[in-house]
């Protein structure tokens, strides 16, 4: 077991949660999502939900659709940041 995972192991056994709880935990650690939900979007970017979903249909924010659902790339996350940060910071 990795160190990280023993703490989380000893965490949960002192708050009683049963050790599959555990595994099953360290098991959805993997690889970033490629595509991201507008509300995880959001999140990530610190406003709500209704904001994201506003600025994706300005355009300010790009997104993809996946069948009839609407997700965003970590890039057009950054992309949306750095041009605000570009926008407000007269020395760039």
């Amino acid at each position: 077991m990795e160190p990280m995972t023993d703490r989380v192991q000893e965490a949960a056994e002192l708050l009683g949660a049963p050790s599959a709880t555990v595994g099953a935990a360290s098991r959805m650690e993997g690889p970033p999502r490629l595509l991201l939900t507008v509300e995880q979007a959001a999140e990530r970017i610190g406003i709500c939900r209704s904001n994201m979903f506003k600025l994706i249909r300005l355009g300010e924010v790009q997104s993809v659709r996946v069948g009839r659902l609407r997700r965003v790339t970590p890039d057009a996350l950054e992309e949306f940041v750095r041009r605000l940060s570009a926008e407000q910071d007269p020395a760039a």
